[in-house]
C-alpha cells in the first residue's frame, strides 16, 4: 500500500471545497477518463465551466491529462491521478489554513452522507444480491490514541487491498472497462474520540 498524499497546503486543499470540482474529481475517480463534453453533461454544467475547474484540478495534482485516449486531435481526455490523498486541520499552523481544513472535512462528511441518503432513495432498484452483500455496522471501544492510530492504518490497508481488487487501468478508455459485474462500492467511515 502507498502511503496517501499527505495535503498540508492550504491553496491546493482549497480546490477541493469548491462543489463543482469536488463533483468533476469524483466523476474522474470513480467512472473513469472522461472529456469535457461528457463530463459537462454528467456534472450538469457548462463546457467552459468544466474545462477551467479541470485546469485548477490539474495544477494541484488531482488530475493530469489523458493524450493516449484521443482517437484524434479534437479529442481531449482527464483521468484523475493515482493515489490517495489526505490531510488533518492539525497540518495547519496557521488559523486560515486551519479553516479550510475543516471546511474540506465538512463537506466531505455533508457528501458522504448526501450519497447514503442517494442510496436509500434507490435501494428498490438494486437486486437482492447487492442489497445483501451491502452493509451498516457502528462499533464503540475504549483505545488509547496510539491503538486508535494503528486501527486507523488497519482499515486502510484493508480498503487499499480492495480497492486494488476492482482497480480498472486508467488508460481504457470507458468503453474498453471490463463488463464483470462490478459496481462502484462507497465506503466511509469515521473513528474519533468521544466523551460518553
Amino acid at each position: 500500500m502507498t502511503e496517501p498524499r499527505r495535503l498540508t497546503d492550504p491553496d491546493v486543499l482549497k480546490a477541493l471545497t469548491h462543489p463543482l470540482r469536488r463533483r468533476i474529481f469524483r466523476l474522474l475517480r470513480e467512472q473513469g477518463p472522461a472529456m469535457v463534453t461528457s463530463l459537462a453533461e454528467r456534472a450538469g454544467a457548462d463546457p467552459g465551466q468544466i474545462s477551467y475547474h479541470l485546469r485548477e484540478l490539474a495544477k494541484r495534482g488531482f488530475i493530469e491529462e489523458a493524450p493516449e485516449l484521443a482517437r484524434d486531435r479534437r479529442e481531449h481526455w482527464w483521468r484523475a491521478a493515482t493515489g490517495s490523498y489526505g490531510w488533518s486541520s492539525t497540518d495547519f499552523e496557521d488559523p486560515a489554513g486551519r479553516a479550510v481544513a475543516e471546511t474540506a472535512e465538512r463537506l466531505q462528511i455533508e457528501e458522504s452522507f448526501e450519497r447514503l441518503r442517494a442510496y436509500h432513495s434507490v435501494r428498490p432498484a438494486w437486486s437482492r444480491e447487492w442489497l445483501d452483500a451491502a452493509t451498516a455496522g457502528t462499533s464503540g471501544m475504549r483505545l488509547t490514541p496510539e491503538e486508535l492510530s494503528a486501527l486507523s492504518r488497519e482499515l486502510g490497508e484493508v480498503l487499499w487491498r480492495w480497492a486494488e481488487v476492482g482497480r480498472v487501468d486508467p488508460k481504457l478508455r470507458p468503453e474498453e472497462r471490463p463488463q464483470d459485474g462490478r459496481e462502484h462500492v462507497f465506503l466511509f467511515y469515521h473513528a474519533f474520540p468521544e466523551q460518553s
